[in-house]
């Protein structure tokens, strides 16, 4: 007798949550650790080894997500990963990577900032977490190269180490952010 996957469901009860894409005081979070930085030029890691958010440097990243225009980019997609209601590939290691040209970057980019990073607020219900997770990379002509991580699944959020973006309630964030990352590198 094989082992079915528990499911879970969680409610969080949040502060109050605005969905509108301009924030005078974007949702400040508390980075996770350890973190890791990806460099667009170096490619994806094999694993996260353990690190639970990004690190950037060298860059202002408390008002927005992500600086617009990148030269090109990065998606990292870490497991678990599921087939077939079977895991097949284990808790932060890479399945699935992909290089971004410079229009695609600038199209990721450009979703990206539109996403609201209001403050969640209310209660919401989560599917379970897997702890699933992607690292998105995006390298500048004149900046450091910046990461933002996806957590993909149970309450999806994104977030840059400083600011971060929560999926439910958030139109900009579920309708045209998860579809193009799907889209582009599908879980």
């Amino acid at each position: 007798m094989g082992c079915k996957p528990l499911v879970s469901l969680v409610v969080i009860l949040l502060s109050g949550f605005a969905t509108s894409t301009v924030s005078a005081s974007p949702w400040r979070i508390t980075p996770r650790q350890p973190q890791i930085r990806v460099q667009v030029s170096s490619g994806c890691p094999a694993t996260l080894a353990q690190a639970q958010d990004v690190k950037n440097a060298g860059v202002a990243l408390d008002k927005k997500l992500i600086p617009l225009n990148p030269q090109s980019g990065l998606i990292c997609r870490f497991g678990p990963n599921y087939a077939n209601g079977q895991a097949n590939v284990a808790a932060g290691t890479l399945y699935r990577a992909r290089q971004l040209d410079l229009n695609t970057a600038r199209r990721l980019a450009s979703v990206i900032d539109s996403i609201s990073a209001a403050a969640p607020h209310g209660v919401t219900s989560c599917p379970a977490d897997v702890g699933s997770a992607s690292i998105i990379a995006f390298s500048y002509a004149d900046t450091p190269d910046v990461n933002v991580w996806f957590s993909d699944s149970g309450c999806k959020t994104l977030d840059n180490g400083v600011i971060g973006a929560f999926e439910p309630g958030n139109p900009s964030f579920y309708q045209s952010f998860e579809s193009l990352i799907d889209e582009l590198c599908p879980a």
